[in-house]
């Protein structure tokens, strides 16, 4: 779980270390150059063409995306000193919000590392090197698999809600954001790049919520055309809710090592009752626990790939927010 102190400091946008003076005078370059670093960090969240299923190495990847985003906007919102100080509050409440935001989300990952526990408790129960395992072994197995593949949702149905209700009021907050001129000043520019990084902030959470929490009522937030970036946001939405609404919220690694979980489980059942005479049966046991370990180590690979993600954006945010005060 995360370190959950989120102190209630003022502005992120002052800094004890000694930062550039330069305040960049042509912002409209700045505003250009910060789109376009978000369309080259953006080529870490393509889909292949062929992909059927979200995956926990994209979740991972999306978060570390947003995690870079962050910072980039810090980067270009600290040279501007005086000018931050008109949205102190306003990314406080912004920051506090997203910290909250990734407990729940680790929250969510947390089950799946449950899940994670149970399949491996199986494969050490399931162990072929010398001969069948023990009768005890094989029930005992089964049961733990049942376990397994049975996730309800009830428990977590409160944390999912939440989690929805602090996607929505991020969008509110943003959309005060809403740039409504050139980027002439040095708070157009502050409200610009803001405003790009809230819209990705709810993308990315919408995304989360969506696929660890089973919320199928999933909204695209539309970018303004003016971001660079729109049209590639925009696109990578569609096609990753569109992914999420067909199938149900699958998670790639998640789906695969469940459906071999049940075949295991179901020959388990049928070796159970025939004594494990059936050498056939036997056989194709053995095989099914080879590729249910081959499943779960992709499976756990992701797990640990999305954990590190969330707690590296957690220690992003509240680093920016916490990390750069005067006193």
């Amino acid at each position: 779980m995360f370190i959950v102190e989120k102190a209630q400091l003022s502005s992120h946008f002052r800094s004890f270390t000694k930062k550039s003076t330069h305040v960049p005078k042509n912002y409209q370059l700045a505003a250009r150059s910060f789109d376009e670093k978000v369309i080259l960090h953006l080529k870490t969240l393509d889909l292949a063409p062929n992909s059927s299923n979200i995956s926990l190495s994209w979740l991972s990847a999306a978060v570390s995306f947003l995690s870079t985003v962050h910072s980039e906007a810090e980067d270009q919102i600290s040279n501007l000193k005086s000018e931050a100080d008109d949205y102190q509050a306003l990314y406080m409440d912004y920051s506090l919000k997203v910290l909250d935001l990734c407990n729940l989300i680790s929250s969510a990952v947390q089950r799946l590392t449950d899940r994670r526990l149970l399949m491996n408790f199986s494969l050490r129960l399931l162990n072929f090197t010398d001969q069948i395992p023990s009768p005890e072994k094989l029930n005992k197995a089964k049961d733990v698999l049942a376990r397994s593949v049975n996730d309800p949702q009830e428990s977590a149905m409160e944390k999912g809600r939440r989690a929805k209700d602090l996607i929505e009021e991020l969008a509110v907050v943003i959309g005060k954001l809403l740039p409504r001129s050139k980027t002439s000043t040095g708070r157009d520019l502050i409200r610009r790049t803001f405003y790009a990084l809230g819209v990705l902030t709810v993308f990315i959470g919408k995304v989360l919520v969506a696929v660890l929490y089973g919320d199928f009522d999933v909204v695209e937030l539309r970018v303004p055309a003016e971001f660079l970036w729109a049209d590639s946001v925009n696109g990578v939405q569609t096609r990753i809710f569109d992914l999420i609404k067909s199938k149900q919220n699958a998670l790639l690694e998640v789906d695969n090592v469940i459906s071999q979980a049940v075949v295991v489980r179901d020959l388990l059942q049928v070796v159970g009752s025939d004594g494990g005479d059936n050498v056939d049966v036997r056989v194709r046991l053995e095989d099914g626990v080879k590729e249910l370990g081959t499943a779960a180590k992709k499976f756990s690979d992701g797990v640990d790939a999305l954990t590190n993600g969330v707690n590296g954006m957690f220690r992003t945010v509240l680093k920016t927010r916490n990390g750069r005060l005067d006193i």
